[in-house]
């Protein structure tokens, strides 16, 4: 080989290992022919390999435990677990400041559960996710907790955090064993606990705590985008079609956000289904109310959950017969305020924030998947990287133009919305962030003062 042929190799090689060592969660994303090669050949849909997912949920293991757990199965089953990832939110920092990840983060650090600890066992927050999402769902919400003093802890449901087809391997048994495992455990290690819960998260902590007696040390159920009946009403079918051979795949997307999976399951959808039908109303109604103030967080128009059924419940755990601390039942509402049932509780305290500033205008409704984020998530927020576009599965020109147009059209992935505009990308953060974190804050010091008069 001539000189010039060998130094053509060596630019060759070194801008090979240049571009790939410059590869990361972030870059990805504006990779759309990667995006498109890995939707269409499922290159992140699945584990790379069937890694120990053996942790038997028993109290008596400590959190600490627990967390170790995790953060090793991710590394071993996530095909991305360690792959760089520069998403700088003001939870990651102080993890890294209390030593307990590194700087800068992989896509493991971001995603496993975590635990912001204060300096004593006073009080706890403990957050379960979501079906598809990983802890990161919680990256913005934890900062609130833990300036009022809270320690703040997290969980990884089964089936998560590492691909889409670990979800064919779960059912609403092990979701509900995993989160009793969590309560009970900060139960024991803490004097005062609030539970979070958002979309199948929140309808796992109200199942547990109307079925498990509840520890007077449980404070207050905190409802983010609560799952209690699908939008879809076909949702029940997913078991039927489950078990027909090779049709596993409801979704197939690419699979490109690290912290939730975009591909969805049939299995999924049963285990879902299943969660839900534990607290449905029929069900719910039979058993004993927890006496636990309730601050709940929805969008009018959300098109995973019904906001109706969601309503519904709330009016029925508003009993005060059964719940005197229900003086402090709190309901964010997102949207049409008119659209509340007028059987709804005269007597429920109902916020309804209006667009004020540049951040809420011209987006088209508060989506199911925004409420937990911050406009200003690195990932999720306005200036992030990510854009939610799964409403052009089927339609890969679309899929580009949502991926790739300057200004897309944003809000929830409703029929009308699609109608009207040429790309939509489903809104990933909430524009009311800052009216939310002061409403939570609020709602803790109205707990707690009553709490002190007690």
């Amino acid at each position: 080989m001539s000189l010039n042929g060998i130094l053509l190799t060596l630019i060759l090689l070194t801008t090979s290992s240049l571009a790939i060592s410059q590869t990361n969660c972030v870059t990805q994303l504006t990779d759309i022919n990667y995006i498109m090669n890995s939707k269409k050949q499922g290159l992140l849909r699945f584990e790379k390999s069937n890694a120990n997912t053996d942790f038997t949920y028993q109290s008596e293991q400590a959190f600490s435990d627990y967390l170790s757990f995790a953060y090793q199965h991710i590394l071993a089953a996530n095909p991305r677990a360690s792959m760089p990832c520069p998403i700088l939110t003001d939870t990651y920092q102080l993890l890294a400041k209390q030593q307990q990840r590194t700087s800068p983060p992989n896509i493991v650090d971001l995603i496993a559960p975590f635990e912001l600890r204060q300096n004593n066992n006073h009080k706890a927050v403990l957050l379960i996710h979501g079906l598809t999402d990983s802890p990161f769902t919680y990256h913005d919400l934890a900062q609130i907790y833990f300036q009022q003093g809270y320690t703040v802890r997290t969980l990884l449901l089964p089936g998560h955090g590492t691909a889409a087809n670990a979800l064919n391997s779960i059912n609403a048994r092990q979701l509900q064993q995993a989160t009793d495992y969590a309560i009970k455990r900060t139960i024991k290690d803490f004097d005062q606990v609030i539970l979070g819960g958002y979309s199948t998260g929140a309808a796992l902590l109200l199942n547990y705590l109307t079925v498990e007696p509840v520890d007077p040390k449980i404070t207050a159920l905190m409802l983010f985008s609560p799952a209690t009946e699908p939008h879809n009403k076909n949702g029940w079918l997913a078991k039927w079609i489950d078990r027909i051979p090779f049709l596993d795949w409801i979704d197939k997307d690419a699979d490109i956000d690290f912290a939730k999976y975009e591909s969805f399951t049939f299995n999924a959808a049963t285990a879902a289904d299943d969660v839900m039908r534990s607290i449905a109303l029929p069900e719910l109604i039979k058993r004993q109310l927890p006496n636990l103030a309730i601050f709940s967080v929805m969008s009018d128009i959300d098109t995973t959950i019904d906001t109706r059924a969601s309503l519904q419940l709330l009016s029925a755990l508003h009993d005060v017969k059964i719940r005197p601390a229900n003086s402090l039942d709190t309901l964010v509402f997102y949207g049409d305020q008119t659209t509340i049932t007028s059987d709804f509780p005269k007597d429920y305290r109902v916020l309804n924030p209006q667009c004020k500033n540049a951040t809420c205008k011209n987006i088209h409704g508060i989506s199911h998947i925004a409420v937990v984020n911050s406009p200003d998530n690195p990932y999720y927020g306005i200036a992030g990287a990510y854009r939610n576009c799964g409403s052009y599965l089927d339609d890969d020109t679309l899929y580009k133009q949502c991926k790739t147009t300057e200004k897309p059209n944003i809000g929830e992935r409703t029929a009308e919305n699609i109608a009207a505009f040429p790309t939509f990308q489903r809104l990933t953060y909430n524009p009311y962030f800052t009216e939310q974190a002061l409403y939570i804050k609020q709602f803790i010091k109205q707990l707690e003062g009553s709490q002190d008069n007690q």
